[in-house]
């Protein structure tokens, strides 16, 4: 992998310091996300660790979809995975089930990485792993500031959508006027 000059996204939220990041930015850094996302997908491989501290900035800011230690490769026959893994605040409402799992997995710890770029939280947060899965499964959390467009707000709930039957895809995501409109 390239160097990344300008450390994570995690360490970017920390410098930050509760201020909030300017709408413009946050759609860049979704747009070049979902780009990255979209590679893997196209290439049939599931993240599985998607995460503010798994998104890299280069120069300018670019960023790289990095750490791919638990990414999954999947075959022609095999359209599930199985094996529970990644970190609990980002985990999606089917491996917190024990359920079979797909790319749209990786779409809800996406929504989870655009929530907390807005908010400077998880959209799920407990005390202990039993209760944040619970939380998660309940799809339930605390709405995101006026302060930012409708359309960034929705585009967050479509992601969090928790049947994964009814969670975009990667393409359908990068389909999306409001993101065609800002990849000018």
């Amino acid at each position: 992998m390239e160097y990344c000059e300008n450390g994570d996204l995690g360490k970017c939220l920390k410098k930050q310091m509760n201020r909030p990041l300017e709408e413009k930015k946050l759609w860049k850094f979704f747009i070049e996300m979902c780009l990255g996302m979209r590679y893997l997908h196209q290439n049939k491989i599931l993240h599985r660790d998607i995460k503010t501290t798994n998104m890299f900035l280069g120069k300018d800011d670019k960023i790289k979809v990095g750490d791919l230690g638990v990414a999954k490769l999947l075959n022609q026959t095999q359209n599930m995975a199985h094996t529970i893994v990644g970190t609990p605040y980002y985990l999606s409402p089917e491996l917190c089930e024990e359920k079979p799992y797909n790319h749209k997995s990786d779409i809800w710890s996406l929504g989870c990485v655009l929530y907390e770029l807005c908010t400077f939280r998880h959209p799920f947060e407990a005390k202990n792993q039993g209760s944040l899965i619970m939380k998660i499964v309940r799809g339930q959390y605390p709405a995101i500031s006026t302060k930012y467009s409708e359309e960034l707000r929705d585009m967050v709930g479509l992601l969090l959508t928790k049947d994964y039957k009814k969670r975009p895809a990667i393409v359908d995501i990068l389909a999306k006027p409001a993101m065609k409109a800002r990849m000018q």
